[in-house]
Order: structure tokens, then C-alpha cells, then sequence
């Protein structure tokens, strides 16, 4: 086998191999974030937080503008931890990846604690998380959650 040769058939294995592994990906992948999430929530560990976002990522909070970008990430999940502990365990409803993008339905229930006053409640929540592969890492492009309690009816 020549040098030339040998070349072609490592850059075609090579190629095979990228190839596999992009069609190997799993949602799997993108619980794994989501499970680092929900450490780092339960933490308060702004900067992880934040590093599994993609750098335009969003964070879409009820009834409160998005926070869109890093700069605007660290400053609403600072925001989050001065105000409030978060004891949350989150179930994976379901995920699905597809080429550079992908999903993640979950819902999330837990405690938590207002630290102003001390007070405790139990919440629920519904999450849609959108990710976009960056380099070999799943980000986080856009999380969305709200509230899963039934809530004041608008009058009829």
C-alpha cells in the first residue's frame, strides 16, 4: 500500500467513522444535559448553568422577558438563587434529535424555598427544552417552563 493510499483509506475511515457518529447520536444525549441541569439548579451553580446553554441561547420564564444571550443567562439565573433554593427533580416525558437540532419534553416537581421570608411551597412545572449541537455538545438554544398547577380561571 503506498503513502498515498494508505492516506485515502485513513481519511475514508475517518469519514466513516464522523459519519456513524452523527447517526449514532441518541436522545439520550441530550437527557444527560438535562440531568446536569437539574444538579446544577439543585446546586445553585450559576456558571454550569450557563455553560450548557448555546452562547444566544434563551431562558423563558412565566410571565418575565427572556433572557437571551450569556450575559443576560447569568444575571436571571443570579436573580433566581438570590431569591429563592431550588429542590426540583425532573422526569424526561420524552426527546428525540434530529441532524444538529433536538428536543425535550419534561416535567419537574419539588420544593421551593422563598428566602426573603422562609416560606416553602410545593410546585410542578412543564418544560420544552430546544437544543442545538455546538462543535460535539448538545447547548441549550431555548428553555421554556411553566407552571403545571391549575391557576385562576380568566372570567367568562
Amino acid at each position: 500500500m503506498t503513502i498515498v493510499s494508505r492516506r485515502l483509506a485513513l481519511a475514508a475511515a475517518g469519514s466513516v467513522a464522523f459519519a456513524a457518529s452523527a447517526a449514532g447520536q441518541s436522545p439520550a444525549d441530550v437527557v444527560a444535559v438535562i440531568e446536569r441541569y437539574a444538579a446544577a439548579l439543585k446546586a445553585g451553580n450559576v456558571e454550569t448553568l450557563v455553560g450548557l446553554y448555546a452562547a444566544d441561547g434563551s431562558f423563558v420564564r412565566e410571565n418575565m422577558q427572556p433572557a437571551i444571550g450569556t450575559t443576560a443567562l447569568r444575571a436571571a439565573y443570579k436573580e433566581v438563587f438570590a431569591t429563592l433554593k431550588v429542590d426540583l427533580a425532573f422526569t424526561v416525558k420524552e426527546a428525540e434529535t434530529s441532524g444538529d437540532l433536538a428536543w425535550l419534553r419534561a416535567t419537574s416537581g419539588g420544593r421551593i424555598k422563598f428566602l426573603a421570608t422562609g416560606r416553602e411551597s410545593e410546585e410542578a412545572f412543564n418544560t420544552l427544552v430546544v437544543f442545538r449541537r455546538v462543535g460535539d455538545a448538545w447547548k441549550i438554544r431555548s428553555y421554556l417552563y411553566a407552571s403545571s398547577k391549575p391557576g385562576p380561571r380568566p372570567p367568562a
